[in-house]
């Protein structure tokens, strides 16, 4: 058996486990009908889980770009959408590193380096946090100090961890592999080149536009769902709040795709409020069917396409 197959059954089986997880996941929520019986709920519902569901299918475009960038080969979106939608759905799996994992399917599949999709999906990650963080801090203003004294020590910590990291990982490995890391670097300079860094470029703005229209979706769930008297301010400071919650949910190390500790955040700063929770809850479930549904559409667009071509 090669290791092409090795790396398919692996991925089968991780993807079974995280299906479980989601399962398990929703049936520990305490999720009540009467909770979406009222349009505003089941609208909020309806235009998260619509939206999450394409910006999940389409966030592969930038790690694309990446990769592309540092292999200095052409992937086709066909090869890396059904990977990214299937790895993303690793995240419910406990440990919270199963998707980045996961993404490495690509190498196996192009043909192109497994050092080249890593490098890649780190940037992808970097950007992702980088731009979710620009954004919080313009809807939060003022308030983003009442956050950074709460949350702010744990921020620093992850950053610190990661920097002391990556310094010895990477000394590690340039005194393991000196020449092939040279070799590595002086082709990822390619990807700065005049000719290729628009592209480049193109693919770190992903994450604005991602973002941009990220916030404009929990400002609509929000408005929807809080009532009339809510101000304008009001809303875009919990917009900002659930932007950074994300970023929390994200650095805690052990939480399934950041269950439980986005919600904390969220309640932390704007109370604990029936519709609040509430519309925690709903933006919680309709991320989790929008991750299943990505899933399910990446599987049918790989196995359709590979039908068209021929290659079953």
């Amino acid at each position: 058996m090669n290791a092409k197959k090795i790396i398919k059954i692996i991925g089968t089986v991780i993807t079974i486990a995280a299906l479980a997880f989601v399962v398990k996941k929703l049936f520990s929520m305490d999720i009540s009908a009467e909770q979406f019986r009222s349009p505003e709920t089941a609208a909020s519902f309806a235009v998260c889980f619509v939206i999450q569901t394409v910006i999940i299918v389409f966030s592969c475009i930038p790690w694309l770009i990446f990769s592309e960038s540092l292999s200095g080969k052409k992937i086709p979106f066909s090869a890396a959408m059904p990977v990214y939608t299937r790895s993303n759905l690793y995240k419910y799996v406990p440990g919270n590193v199963f998707q980045y994992i996961g993404r490495n399917q690509l190498a196996a599949d192009t043909g192109i380096s497994h050092v080249d999709v890593a490098c890649a999906t780190v940037l992808d990650i970097f950007f992702c946090v980088f731009w979710t963080g620009v954004m919080s801090f313009i809807a939060l203003r003022r308030s983003i100090g009442t956050l950074l004294r709460e949350y702010g020590g744990r921020l620093f910590i992850t950053a610190l961890c990661c920097i002391g990291a990556a310094l010895v990982i990477g000394i590690l490995l340039f005194l393991k592999f000196r020449q092939k890391i040279t070799d590595y670097l002086s082709r990822y300079k390619k990807a700065f080149e005049k000719d290729r860094l628009p592209r480049l470029i193109k693919g770190i703005l992903y994450y604005l536009l991602q973002n941009a229209v990220t916030a404009v979706m929990y400002f609509i769930c929000l408005k929807f769902m809080m009532a009339d008297g809510t101000e304008f301010g009001e809303l875009v400071i919990f917009t900002g709040t659930f932007l950074f919650s994300w970023i929390i949910g994200f650095i805690t190390i052990g939480a399934p795709g950041g269950i439980g500790v986005r919600e904390g955040v969220m309640i932390y700063m704007c109370g604990s409020d029936d519709r609040i929770i509430l519309f925690v809850l709903v933006i919680r479930i309709a991320s989790i069917f929008a991750d299943v549904a990505a899933f399910l559409i990446g599987t049918l667009y790989a196995s359709a396409y590979k039908k068209r071509t021929g290659n079953v």
